[in-house]
């Protein structure tokens, strides 16, 4: 079982996607993100390979105004509409600052992204697709500069199975924190 870890909703259990289809951040990369960056009022969160949502809810508990959760698998998709339910409920937080969608990630940045957020400074975008999808993480990386994406960029890998550290850390303009537990690694930061 899942739960948040911090902020207004600590301790709410999600529900997951039945299958092994989608891989949850663990606990202690989502606890070492969200220890640095505790308080997310005025941002906007953004998952594009949200699985059950945990990283997005997470940012929610913790101020974020909006999070966009999109997830292509049908099986994540009902898990978090089902999350987007139960927590609004549980904690009467507005059904619209929580989106959900069911796109491919290019496809989701290139017509949501594109046409719903006029300005992205205020946004932190997490990307965590399937690790073994190299070219994937580098499609949407080239995708995000090509819109002009200012925000901050919370890039998740692994050493064994996803692009390397360094291979990753080069695409940034600046680099604010590498997160590391184990084998995964989060690089955040600017892309221009």
């Amino acid at each position: 079982m899942i739960k948040i870890l911090g902020g207004v909703a600590r301790g709410f259990p999600l529900a997951t996607p039945q299958g092994d289809s989608t891989r949850p951040t663990s606990v202690m990369v989502r606890r070492k993100l969200f220890d640095w960056r505790q308080n997310l009022e005025g941002y906007r969160f953004i998952d594009l390979f949200s699985g059950s949502g945990s990283v997005g809810f997470e940012a929610l508990s913790r101020g974020a105004e909006q999070i966009h959760l999109n997830d292509s698998n049908r099986q994540a998709f009902y898990a978090l509409k089902q999350n987007q339910e139960k927590i609004c409920k549980a904690f009467s937080f507005a059904k619209d600052s929580i989106v959900i969608g069911q796109y491919d990630a290019k496809i989701w940045l290139q017509k949501e992204f594109k046409y719903s957020f006029s300005t992205s400074s205020d946004v932190i975008l997490y990307l965590d697709p399937p690790y073994e999808l190299h070219k994937l993480y580098f499609d949407v990386i080239e995708l995000l500069k090509n819109l002009k994406f200012e925000g901050e960029l919370w890039l998740e890998s692994d050493r064994l199975k996803g692009p390397k550290k360094e291979e990753l850390v080069e695409l940034f303009s600046s680099v604010v924190k590498v997160i590391e537990q184990g084998d995964h690694f989060v690089v955040v930061g600017k892309l221009g």
